[in-house]
C-alpha cells in the first residue's frame, strides 16, 4: 500500500513563483505612486498658497491696509505676505506676515500672469486685488498643473485642466 506523503513548507519552484509575482507588481505601482505623491505635491502647494492669500485679504479688509503678497517665480519659488509695502521672500524674516519658501524635494516650479512687480496687492476697504492674474504650480517633467485665478475684486478660484476634483480652467 502506498503511503500519502504531507509535504510541509513549500518547494523551490512555488518560492520564486510568488517572488516573481511580488516583483511584478511591486514593478507596476512604482509609477502610480510615483504620480500620487507628486499630484499629493502639487495640491499642498497650491492649496497653501490659496489659503495664505485669503489670509492676506482677510488681513486687510480687518486692518484697513494695503497687504501684499510678493513672489518669486520659477523653479526656487516663494512667498510672503507683508502690510503697506512688497517683501522679499527669500530674505529670511524679511516679510512680516509671513513667507512660504519652496522645498527642493517638491519638484514644483511657479509661474504667474497678470502680476505687476510680482506682487499681489489686497487694498483695506473691500479686499479688492485690483487686477486680475493667475498664479500656476506645474509638476517637473509633468503635464500636471494646477492653478489660482485671482480676479479684480480679490476673488479667488482654484482650477486644473488635469488634476480631478478641480474645475478645469478658462
Amino acid at each position: 500500500m502506498l503511503g500519502i506523503i504531507h509535504q510541509k513548507g513549500v518547494n523551490l519552484i512555488e518560492l520564486l513563483v510568488v517572488t516573481a509575482i511580488v516583483i511584478i507588481l511591486t514593478l507596476a505601482a512604482i509609477p502610480l505612486f510615483t504620480e500620487f505623491m507628486q499630484e499629493y505635491r502639487l495640491k499642498s502647494a497650491v492649496q497653501s498658497l490659496y489659503y495664505s492669500m485669503q489670509y492676506a485679504r482677510s488681513e486687510a479688509v480687518k486692518e484697513n491696509q494695503t497687504i501684499y503678497v510678493g513672489f518669486q517665480t520659477g523653479d526656487s519659488w516663494c512667498y510672503g505676505i507683508n502690510p503697506s509695502t512688497i517683501c522679499t521672500c527669500s530674505t529670511p524674516s524679511g516679510c512680516s506676515l509671513g513667507t512660504t519658501t519652496a522645498p527642493r524635494s517638491q519638484s514644483l516650479t511657479l509661474t504667474a500672469t497678470g502680476l505687476t512687480t510680482n506682487a499681489l496687492q489686497f487694498e483695506g476697504t473691500r479686499g479688492a486685488a485690483g487686477a486680475s492674474s493667475v498664479l500656476t504650480f506645474t509638476v517637473y517633467g509633468g503635464t500636471q498643473t494646477m492653478s489660482i485665478k485671482v480676479t479684480g475684486l480679490g476673488n479667488m478660484t482654484i482650477c486644473s485642466p488635469n488634476v480631478s476634483g478641480y474645475p478645469a480652467c478658462s
